[in-house]
């Protein structure tokens, strides 16, 4: 009840002051609306900023992938057709020139906790990085905007601990690059199914798992065909916002301040909210009958950090790896 609360308070947006914008922006995203990480933060960004410039900038924001795919997006803020864009830092990758250091945020277990993540995205290492993707992708980074979830995977019938007990299981992964490499390191057999499928391909049998996180799992209520959720919270991530370059330099001394107080109280609020979320989503898949299994982690990290070290030096700059684990 408490999430229905808090996105109740992100959806409203002072309506009187807006009359008086002096600046109207466009935000885009990609996720659909409603209680998603993307649409929660867009939507309370809009509305801290229009409080802190005292009803003065005005930000409209697009889900739904309206503007396209994140490709495309990137390369609308590039151009300048969108404004603003909310989205995991991680998608940063995706406008660098070579190396594309932000890949190595896909690593299994790069983070500990959401705490070093956000350590690492208040970090001069972090900023050093960031202008490569600012240069290349036209924008400038305004801050870190809150907390996702970590993700973990299903099974219908088996009860998984050990990469060992995950051997060959058919599992559901999305076809991101390092969440494939990932499963197979474990020794799974990641199998590709549309998400307008999945429930249907989980109940058949043709896939017996999934690689999901586990408000998710509770908000399609996936628990009705899964018995097991296995939190090996192998991906940690967090939303990021960029406006496009020039639009920034437009801004006033003042708006600029607002921009990046905004971010930060965006941060608080998401970060909480996604607490929320996941204790709800505990709460609603015990009830339905899933077992939730915390396993020790380390026999999963080892195996993961043996296949993706390899990338060091090839798919990012070498040494990266360990100054980011060094922040700690």
């Amino acid at each position: 009840m408490a999430g229905v609360f808090l996105l109740s308070a992100v959806l409203w947006v002072l309506p009187s002051v807006v009359l008086c914008a002096d600046l109207t922006l466009k935000l885009g995203h990609v996720a659909p609306p409603g209680p998603t990480t993307h649409d929660v933060a867009a939507k309370k960004f809009a509305e801290r900023v229009l409080a802190n410039t005292n009803g003065k900038v005005e930000i409209k924001v697009f889900g739904n992938s309206q503007f396209g795919n994140l490709f495309e997006h990137w390369s609308s803020m590039k151009a300048g057709a969108i404004d603003v864009f909310v989205q995991d830092y991680g998608a940063a990758y995706m406008v660098e020139q070579e190396p594309k250091n932000f890949t190595i945020t896909f690593t299994p277990y790069l983070f500990e906790s959401q705490e070093h993540l956000q350590k690492f995205c208040k970090s001069e290492l972090f900023n050093t990085l960031m202008a490569r993707v600012e240069k290349a992708g036209n924008v400038k980074w305004v801050g870190y905007v809150g907390d996702r979830t970590p993700r973990g995977f299903t099974t219908t019938n088996k009860r998984v601990t050990t990469p060992d007990e995950i051997k060959g299981l058919k599992l559901r992964v999305p076809e991101v690059p390092p969440f494939v490499a990932a499963y197979k390191a474990w020794g799974a057999n990641p199998t590709p199914v549309t998400a307008s499928e999945l429930y249907s391909s989980l109940k058949s049998g043709l896939v017996v798992g999934m690689d999901q996180d586990l408000t998710m799992t509770y908000a399609a209520k996936y628990y009705e065909i899964q018995k097991y959720f296995t939190a090996i919270n192998y991906m940690r991530s967090g939303m990021g916002c960029w406006v496009n370059a020039q639009k920034w330099e437009a801004l006033s001394p003042e708006w600029k301040s607002a921009f990046l107080k905004s971010a930060q109280e965006t941060a608080t609020f998401v970060n909480n909210f996604t607490a929320e979320q996941m204790s709800e989503a505990e709460e609603g898949v015990k009830k339905a009958g899933m077992e939730i299994i915390q396993p020790d982690l380390k026999p999963w990290a080892e195996l993961a950090e043996r296949d993706f070290l390899k990338n060091d030096g090839v798919a990012w700059e070498k040494g990266l790896y360990a100054k980011i684990k060094a922040l700690k």
